[in-house]
């Protein structure tokens, strides 16, 4: 089988682009031909991954014509040769570009998908394309190539109903962003998502029906790391280490250290590790706002070996989002044997038995993760179980080889019944 897959610009280390990367290598694995398209590239991006892998870069229309910081940044040619940390030098000039045009994806994102879309050649036998916008692309390619399209979508579009999404001047481009969209969709054959959550919000917005897919995680590369290092650097051997991974919504960062200070007025050995935080400078100002900077520690892992270490060092993990379809780092934290603290909107919790394998909370409020947290604070053979549980969990249910071999079942169902309908 020819496949190929269609991405979004593949910027660093990010589950999005780690989970494209290792389905295109395990689909190889297993005879398959899978050849990538997208619009750039960062250095940073999964290197080791890439090097065994065909990645066709497709730049945007503006790539190169424009200054940087004021081109797009989809369209942003630098992106092919620098790292994250040196593209877009004028931030500020790039989001009052952004708000200008209302953050139309119909004058950046739309002109990318199209070209990546007429790029594609002949000869394959499905398109896989992952997240938003690439139904887009999908859409394009299809009406030239006469093949299936099988849309992962990662992310929900919640962009219709989320009502902060409408606001502004985003009132005025979404209408026809919607439509773009939703014709788009019509000409996808498949939508796969992570979780059931992931299916609800593909039937609000689509009114279509969707496969539940659960993907991999490297599960013996973070059980057998070692946190020792991350202690001893740091000086945390004698503390309670709470962690939280990922770039997600301020809200959710914020809950997690107002559940710290919850704690420390009581527990003084308790600290919290905030590993690739977005609005980093607005979250230490809230920490030292509420006295406890000296208990929160933030970093940046460049690598999944340095990443492991740091869920190595972890006594709890906690991820209380609002909004999300899965939750890679839940499962790599417990992939290392750590108890997870979730809540019931992370789709991850659909795989969590509360009590047994992970605790699932209904709300993200700091009080109810800091009453969590004391539970087990002070039930270590209750952190042990779930750890243990966790990780028996995902080691028989959630691997990268066990994600293609699903996804090559969708695949192979899909060209049959598109074969079948022509």
């Amino acid at each position: 089988m020819r496949i190929a897959i269609i991405h979004t610009p593949l910027v660093g280390r990010a589950g999005g682009e780690r989970q494209v990367l290792r389905l295109a290598i395990e689909l190889q694995k297993i005879g398959h031909e899978v050849e990538i398209f997208t619009n750039a590239i960062y250095e940073e991006c999964y290197p080791d991954f890439l090097k065994n892998l065909t990645v066709n870069v497709i730049p945007q229309p503006l790539a190169g014509k424009l200054p940087p910081g004021l081109a797009p940044r989809i369209a942003s040619s630098a992106m092919r040769r620098k790292p994250l940390k040196e593209v877009g030098e004028v931030p500020r000039v790039r989001e009052w570009m952004g708000k200008l045009v209302g953050r139309q994806y119909y004058t950046t994102d739309l002109p990318a998908m199209l070209k990546l879309g007429k790029s594609i050649p002949k000869g394959f036998d499905i398109i896989n394309n992952h997240n938003f916008p690439t139904e887009w692309a999908a859409f394009f390619a299809k009406q030239r190539l006469k093949v299936p399209v099988v849309w992962m979508c990662n992310e929900p579009p919640y962009w219709f109903f989320v009502p902060e999404y409408k606001r502004g001047l985003r009132k005025i481009n979404w209408p026809l962003f919607e439509v773009l969209d939703r014709i788009a969709v019509k000409y996808v054959d498949e939508i796969v998502v992570l979780s059931r959550i992931g299916s609800g919000y593909v039937k609000k917005a689509y009114n279509r029906s969707s496969r539940v897919v659960r993907t991999g995680v490297d599960t013996e590369l973070f059980h057998n790391a070692s946190g020792e290092d991350v202690k001893r650097i740091y000086g945390l051997e004698s503390d309670f280490i709470l962690l939280y991974v990922g770039r997600s919504a301020y809200a959710q960062q914020s809950s997690v250290i107002r559940a710290l200070y919850r704690l420390s007025k009581d527990y003084d050995n308790v600290k919290l590790i905030l590993d690739g935080p977005s609005q980093r400078d607005t979250l230490i100002r809230l920490s030292e706002k509420l006295g406890i900077r000296d208990k929160v520690l933030f970093l940046n892992s460049k690598s999944d070996r340095e990443l492991a270490k740091v869920y190595a060092a972890c006594d709890l993990f906690i991820y209380p989002s609002s909004i999300s379809p899965w939750g890679l780092v839940v499962i790599e934290a417990m992939a290392t044997a750590k108890p997870v603290i979730v809540t019931k909107e992370v789709g991850t919790s659909e795989i969590i038995q509360s009590g047994v394998n992970g605790i699932v909370i209904d709300k993200t409020k700091p009080e109810e993760i800091a009453k969590q947290v004391e539970i087990l604070m002070n039930d270590r053979t209750l952190r042990k179980k779930l750890g243990e549980n966790a990780y028996e969990y995902v080691k028989k249910n959630l691997s990268w080889e066990k994600y293609a071999k699903n996804m090559e079942s969708v695949f192979e169902e899909t060209i049959y019944d598109f074969r079948k309908d022509s």
